[in-house]
């Protein structure tokens, strides 16, 4: 399957709560410049408006999917639409070989 994204993605492991009606903890487990892929512990309807924050960064995003992948356990894409505030996201570093 050929990777359609536009911009590369980076392993991420960053813990933020993620609102849609509301607040649901959840993670980031990866990033790019246009979108996140988080995990959260309910169903969220593709196309929901979404906040997501941490330290002192909001995102404003709509869900593009959101898979089942365990009991109690989602994971959604979100496009992001607008970034406020500064903050930085804990990237997973390679394990240097």
């Amino acid at each position: 399957m050929s990777d359609r994204r536009t911009e590369p993605r980076f392993a991420a492991d960053q813990p933020v709560v993620v609102s849609v009606v509301t607040p649901i903890p959840g993670k980031i487990e990866s990033a790019s410049k246009s979108g996140l892929r988080l995990t959260v512990s309910k169903l969220v309807k593709t196309g929901a408006s979404v906040e997501i924050k941490w330290d002192r960064v909001i995102v404003v995003g709509q869900v593009r999917y959101c898979r089942k992948i365990g009991p109690r356990k989602y994971s959604i894409g979100v496009k992001i639409m607008e970034i406020v505030g500064g903050g930085k996201l804990l990237q997973i570093k390679p394990n240097a070989a």
